[in-house]
């Protein structure tokens, strides 16, 4: 059981992450590699808070 919401957790991170890469990709005009390289750790730490923030309102 704690393997599958340990996987349930990865999944919920690895699509926030992935929809905040495509907004950040959106918005701005030029890739180059050192910005795609603080986009995606920055959608990543985006997708651990918004995770953390959705748990943190179920709990109540």
């Amino acid at each position: 059981m704690k393997a599958r919401s340990a996987l349930l957790a990865l999944g919920e991170v690895v699509l926030w992450w992935a929809a905040l890469v495509v907004l950040w990709l959106m918005l701005i005009s030029i890739v180059y590699t050192l910005e795609w390289a603080v986009g995606a750790g920055a959608a990543g730490v985006g997708a651990v808070v918004a995770r953390a923030g959705r748990r943190a309102v179920a709990r109540r």
